[in-house]
C-alpha cells in the first residue's frame, strides 16, 4: 500500500478530521477508526493523542515525513500534525491499524 495515495483516497472519498484540536474532540467521542500524526508532531500533542487513542484501544500511526508533507499527502495547503480517519471510504487505509 503506498500510504500517500490512500491518505489522499480517504480524504476525498472518506470522512476526516484534520488538526490536534479536532481530533482529539474525534477520539473522546469515540469516532475514530485510526489517527495518523506527522513525524514533527508537538510532543505533548502526541502525548495527547497518545492517551486518548489507548483508551480507545485505536492504532495511532507516525506518518514518515513532517507536518508540511503529511498536508501535501492530504492534498492541502497547509500543514497538518494529526489526521484522523472517521470513514475509510475507499481507501485501504485502515489496514495501516493492523501493523502497529
Amino acid at each position: 500500500m503506498e500510504l500517500n495515495k490512500e491518505i489522499r483516497r480517504a480524504v476525498a472519498t472518506g470522512k476526516v478530521v484534520i488538526g490536534a484540536d479536532e481530533s482529539l474532540k474525534t477520539l473522546k467521542r469515540g469516532q475514530a477508526k485510526l489517527v495518523i500524526v506527522a513525524s514533527n508532531c508537538r510532543p505533548e500533542v502526541l502525548a495527547d493523542v497518545q492517551h486518548y487513542a489507548g483508551l480507545a484501544d485505536l492504532p495511532v500511526h507516525t506518518f514518515d515525513g513532517n507536518s508540511e508533507e503529511l498536508g501535501l499527502a492530504c492534498g492541502k495547503p497547509f500543514l497538518v500534525g494529526v489526521l484522523t480517519i472517521v470513514e475509510e471510504g475507499d481507501s485501504s487505509i485502515i489496514s495501516l491499524g493492523a501493523r502497529r
